[in-house]
């Protein structure tokens, strides 16, 4: 084994006697090396750097880039080798020094780690930045923390946010901020009596608080937009899988202008509606499976037999409620 071989295997070596092994995050190191062995594909790292590159509208190598609560520093060590100017904030000293360990060993001097907390995130404190990553901490905040965050986001975000991050199915609980409700569920981040170095050992988990609150997909969607983004989307492609969880998503917001609508007034007018929640999913009435009786009457029975029974079944909601354009159904029944 040569010299620098020998001296970049005891420098790891010591990284990992010091704080551990890598918990994830498999990041080359040159000779075949990699942090994680054997190394592993990251599918969301390929696909946080796709999105940016599809959708920001510079080159990497022009961004200035967030990565949030970025455990060993993947995602920004990955955006630093495209040329990009990279802030990666992590309150873990473990996480944090394996991380500046790949820093110093690729010479990435246009990446730079903070240690401190993410509800400390202020533009004063850190400045504006092109694309921020929020992947893997949404999840592990409770309110009030978890709106203000976002809200934080908004601020020193200047153009694309990639959330990452678990949603809940469930609307178990309510929490009111700034005069709005949002629903979701409580998780339990830390068992019940653990110590603060016993949170602190948790890499993957909150840092403090013992449980977090988890978003319901509306909820979710209304507070992206109740803070000033203007349009927000998940992400299915590049395709994640080994993504075991149909409740974690990738999304992607946007801080944009809002744009007039001019041909419409009443739609220009008119207020941004909010995501119901409760409410069951709705299909297109071709997509139920329906009984083989009523597959018979609709085959058989006339369409002024049927026109006469629709409005019962309805009432009874047997059948959906009447979706059909005016003008179709007046071609349908001339008599009305």
């Amino acid at each position: 084994m040569s010299e620098s071989n020998l001296n970049e295997s005891v420098s790891i070596d010591r990284v990992v006697e010091r704080y551990g092994e890598w918990t994830a995050m498999s990041i080359y190191l040159g000779n075949d090396k990699y942090t994680l062995m054997p190394p592993q594909v990251d599918y969301r790292l390929r696909r946080l750097v796709q999105i940016t590159s599809d959708l920001v509208g510079k080159s990497l190598d022009q961004l200035r880039v967030l990565d949030l609560a970025c455990l060993e520093g993947h995602y920004g060590i990955e955006f630093a080798q495209h040329g990009a100017e990279v802030v990666g904030i992590e309150i873990r000293e473990a996480n944090l020094e394996k991380a500046r360990f790949v820093k110093h060993h690729l010479n990435l001097n246009n990446l730079h780690f903070h240690q401190d907390d993410v509800r400390n995130l202020s533009k004063e404190k850190y400045g504006s930045f092109d694309v921020v990553i929020c992947s893997g901490i949404l999840y592990h905040l409770q309110p009030p923390d978890v709106f203000e965050f976002v809200k934080n986001i908004y601020k020193v975000c200047d153009r694309l946010v990639l959330f990452d991050t678990f949603i809940s199915i469930r609307d178990d609980k309510s929490v009111e901020f700034e005069g709005k409700t949002y629903w979701g569920l409580d998780y339990c981040e830390h068992a019940e009596g653990a110590t603060e170095e016993d949170k602190k050992r948790d890499l993957w988990a909150s840092i403090n608080n013992v449980s977090s609150f988890w978003m319901t997909e509306p909820s979710l969607c209304n507070l992206i937009a109740s803070v000033g983004f203007t349009s927000f989307y998940e992400c299915h492609i590049p395709v994640m899988p080994n993504n075991y969880y149909s409740d974690r998503k990738t999304y992607v917001a946007i801080k944009g202008q809002p744009v007039r609508v001019l041909s419409s007034p009443i739609t220009d007018q008119s207020p941004q509606a909010e995501i119901p929640e409760h409410e069951p999913k709705k299909v297109h009435s071709a997509q139920i499976k329906r009984s083989p009786i009523f597959r018979f009457v609709k085959r058989t029975f006339p369409q002024p037999v049927k026109n006469i029974i629709k409005p019962v079944l309805r009432a009874v909601r047997f059948l959906e409620p009447d979706n059909t354009p005016k003008f179709l159904n007046k071609q349908a029944n001339p008599s009305k």
